[in-house]
């Protein structure tokens, strides 16, 4: 693991493995990390890690996505780094982009904006006769 180990935060760590095949859905609440190729979807609130013999093709949902082999489809993250050797193609949203020379991005990057609440102001009407004078 040596690169990514510096930036691990979690306990725990599924991996699959270089030459193994996954068709399915993944969800974890630990940091994953891809050597081999996954047809389906990830989520994790920790990392998900693809190295340079991973592929992916599908949705990754994640709080750190690190992207150093190649992925196809959707990638939703609170950070996102494609690495040197790192290949995106589709559509990324997260609030923080790192693209690292010769990494590559095919497709866009939609920021994740906050929506601010508006406040609905309503008119009141005077209840009592007082209340109307005033007005």
């Amino acid at each position: 693991m040596g690169l990514f180990s510096s930036r691990s935060t979690s306990a725990s760590l599924s991996i699959i493995a270089k030459g193994c095949r996954v068709i399915g859905n993944i969800e974890s609440e630990h940091s994953i990390q891809i050597d081999g190729f996954v047809q389906g979807n990830i989520s994790t609130e920790a990392e998900v890690i693809i190295t340079p013999s991973g592929r992916v093709q599908g949705d990754i949902k994640a709080g750190l996505v690190l992207i150093n082999g190649l992925v196809e489809g959707t990638c939703q993250g609170g950070e996102v780094n494609i690495q040197p050797k790192g290949k995106f193609k589709g559509t990324m949203q997260t609030q923080q982009l790192t693209i690292e020379k010769g990494g590559l991005l095919i497709g866009e990057n939609r920021e994740v904006v906050d929506i601010e609440k508006v406040t609905k102001i309503t008119e009141t009407k005077p209840n009592t006769e007082k209340e109307k004078i005033a007005v």
